[in-house]
């Protein structure tokens, strides 16, 4: 894969993108729910500069259908009730996009595996994290 031009730090992104075959790796694995792998791969599709990967576009869908919902640490604010309520929702949500999303992060898996060949290259040269 090559560095897109914008980015300066060849390391962090190198780090970067293992992250993102981690991330998808974690919900493949059960480790991250499809919620957490959602956030967690929108932020790093912004640190690597990969606006346009099609399958990093898939896990910002999800987020888009999320908004507004209560996820995440916002929870503790919302009334019993209005959680129920929103949890159906939420539901909807996750069972339209968990089959995408998990062939989406297949493919990242997939993708992104030069980045652990690249990043262990940079510590046997001596680069530190």
């Amino acid at each position: 894969m090559e560095r897109p031009q914008s980015i300066r730090n060849e390391p962090k992104w190198i780090k970067d993108c293992t992250k993102i075959r981690a991330r998808a790796l974690d919900l493949l694995e059960g480790r991250m729910n499809l919620i957490e792998a959602a956030v967690a791969l929108q932020r790093l599709a912004n640190e690597t500069h990969a606006p346009s990967d099609p399958d990093l576009i898939l896990f910002r869908r999800v987020n888009e259908n999320l908004m507004g919902l209560p996820v995440g640490s916002e929870r503790s604010y919302w009334s019993g009730d209005a959680l129920a309520r929103e949890d159906v929702k939420i539901k909807v949500v996750v069972s339209k996009w968990q089959q995408p999303a998990l062939a989406a992060a297949r493919r990242l898996v997939d993708r992104y595996a030069w980045s652990l060949e690249a990043r262990a290259a940079l510590r046997s040269a001596g680069h530190r994290d």
